[in-house]
Parts: structure tokens; C-alpha cells; sequence
């Protein structure tokens, strides 16, 4: 028996495997997480230009933080111009592809170099959000860390 293929058939070929396709598609979109990079979007949005300040306020002391991977052993140093004062730094390890992976600390300046356990990170990309205050003014610094 020979297969023989005319427009009609071509066009249920095509139907089915178009259709196959959009629920494949509809399936992998569904497994998806869908959240907001943070649950209080709008509000941080509205406050965007008290945040344009604090980020221009914070431009001299970018390159007072340096962060190193060593081993099993995240290395956090602060410059001695930090650490002036006895406030706490707090740290936010920001990892964009998975809210759950997220890990904050805080430490005193005092305490520099802060070392932080490297196994309470999982391996990839993360964004280390560093704020502080200091004489009533607060402070920003974003680096990035690929853990590994």
C-alpha cells in the first residue's frame, strides 16, 4: 500500500501538529514561576527617585567592597573608610532566577572581613545588595558574585 499525500491531508498533518506544539507550549508556560523580582513593586517604584539619591550618594565607596571566593568561603572586606562607626552592614544575596534561593545577612563594620559560609549558596549568579546608614544617610552599593 502506497502513501499517497494530498492538501488534505497535509492540512490534518499540519492541524495536529500545530496543536501539539501550543500545548506543549501552554504545558512549559504553566510550570513557570511568574513572581515579581520583589512583593512590593509599586510601592518601590513610587520611591524610585529617593532611591536615584541614595545610589548617587553611594558612588565613592563602590570600590570600598571587595568580595572574594575562596574555597568553601565567601570573603566580604570593607576599605578602612567604611569603617568608621559602629552601624551594621546589611547583605542581601539577590539571585533573579529564584526568590527561594535568596539569603540576607547582616554584620557589624567592625567585624571586616565578614566571611560567609559558601555551601548556604547554591551555585550561579547572585546580585549582593550592601545598605548601610551612616550619620543619617543611607547607603547602596550593588556588586555581583558567580558562585560556584
Amino acid at each position: 500500500m502506497k502513501f499517497k499525500l494530498n492538501w488534505g491531508k497535509s492540512l490534518v498533518i499540519f492541524f495536529i501538529v500545530f496543536f501539539a506544539w501550543v500545548l506543549y507550549f501552554v504545558l512549559f508556560a504553566l510550570r513557570q514561576t511568574n513572581d515579581l523580582v520583589t512583593d512590593d513593586y509599586y510601592q518601590k517604584g513610587a520611591k524610585y527617585t529617593e532611591q536615584i539619591n541614595i545610589d548617587r550618594r553611594s558612588v565613592p565607596f563602590q570600590d570600598s567592597i571587595h568580595i572574594d571566593l575562596s574555597g568553601k568561603e565567601l570573603r566580604i572586606s570593607l576599605s578602612q573608610t567604611m569603617t568608621v562607626g559602629n552601624d551594621s552592614v546589611e547583605v542581601y544575596f539577590f539571585r533573579s532566577s529564584d526568590k527561594t534561593k535568596d539569603l540576607k545577612l547582616s554584620f557589624r563594620k567592625s567585624s571586616s572581613p565578614f566571611l560567609v559560609d559558601a555551601s548556604r549558596l547554591m551555585h550561579g549568579r547572585y546580585m549582593v545588595y550592601f545598605s548601610w546608614i551612616e550619620r543619617q544617610e543611607k547607603y547602596n552599593i550593588t556588586k555581583t558574585v558567580d558562585v560556584e
